[in-house]
């Protein structure tokens, strides 16, 4: 039984394959949430009993369910569309095509108890862009409300809106790491596999800008591809990193997650240049990728002097969870 099986067991038909670039075509909707707004999250240490990546001290802050960027090897699609009856059969939409906003946000941000976080860092957003279009003027309040508190933030981003708010950020810069997440610098690809995020260069805007500004800068590069220039192209990116200083750089190979296999090998099925991707897309071709490019990315860290390491799918005590030090 295949993915879309599995949860058409469960839900309402999923929409397979649906996609509109311009936007015209996706669907909004609301829900309710409950404060307080900030969630336990396992996309921290092991240490603090996550998965092994050091995105916050165990806590997350989301507050919409879907995210127009619409980047093809999402995981979280998968998780909305398991709880599809819990909130709106929306989800069952492909990713990319819903957006959840909560109707009663202004109330749950009053109502959360910022205080009770003050020195913990917390991580926006792990399951939408916290800088979509949509959601800016949430993202904000919420800032403009939990920061006096003493409320510590890894922002994780892809969009440049961010930008807007430099002059904030910077006020508090003790409580905040700005992230993005670079996937690759091949322009084309790019679109194909998150294509309505700004380009590479534009992010690497974003990092220049923070750090003028005085922030800690951190980069994702993520999810890396199997395709035949990944060395090429992961390593063009950390020399930027280089040039720019900043200050941790973490990579992360592509990993099976519910629909994304299918979302991308639906993107990239007339893309000529890009059919050596395909067969590599199975579970055990993955995870020999994702060993291989370990080694090599922890080892270029070690060249250009980076602060940062390679997350492996699979992250135990026995493997070792080093980070690089400059």
């Amino acid at each position: 039984m295949n993915e879309i099986t599995k949860l058409e067991s469960k839900n309402k038909r999923i929409e397979f394959y649906l996609f509109d670039i311009d936007m015209n075509k996706v669907s909004y909707g609301k829900f309710r949430m409950k404060p307080p707004l900030i969630k336990s999250s396992k996309l921290t240490s092991l240490e603090h009993g996550g998965v092994g990546k050091e995105l916050s001290d165990g806590w997350a802050i989301n507050y919409a369910i879907g995210c127009t960027h619409a980047c093809r090897f999402c995981y979280v699609d998968n998780i909305h569309k398991r709880f599809s009856t819990r909130y709106s059969n929306l989800v069952n939409r492909p990713w990319g095509m819903y957006l959840l906003i909560p109707e009663n946000i202004e109330d749950v941000i009053e109502k959360t108890e910022w205080w009770k976080w003050k020195g913990k860092e917390v991580m926006m957003s792990s399951t939408h862009d916290p800088y979509l279009p949509q959601l800016y003027h949430i993202t904000r309040k919420i800032l403009e409300k939990s920061l006096p508190y003493g409320v510590r933030y890894l922002i994780q981003t892809r969009s440049t809106l961010v930008t807007k708010d430099i002059s904030l950020l910077s006020e508090y810069k003790d409580q905040i790491r700005l992230q993005v997440s670079i996937a690759t610098l091949d322009e084309k690809f790019a679109k194909i596999i998150e294509p309505r995020v700004p380009s590479p260069t534009a992010r690497f805007e974003i990092l220049k800008k923070a750090k003028d500004a005085g922030l800690t800068t951190g980069i994702i590069v993520a999810p890396v591809f199997p395709k035949k220039d990944w060395r090429k192209d992961v390593e063009k990116i950390l020399e930027k990193a280089a040039e720019l200083k900043v200050d941790n750089v973490y990579g992360e190979a592509l990993h099976i997650r519910g629909l994304n296999i299918n979302y991308i090998k639906e993107a990239i099925a007339n893309e000529k240049e890009y059919s050596d991707i395909s067969e590599s897309l199975s579970l055990l071709a993955l995870n020999s990728f994702d060993n291989q490019a370990g080694r090599w990315f922890n080892g270029l860290l070690r060249m250009y002097n980076l602060k940062g390491r390679w997350w492996y799918e699979v992250q135990t005590k026995k493997r070792p969870s080093y980070m690089v030090e400059r």
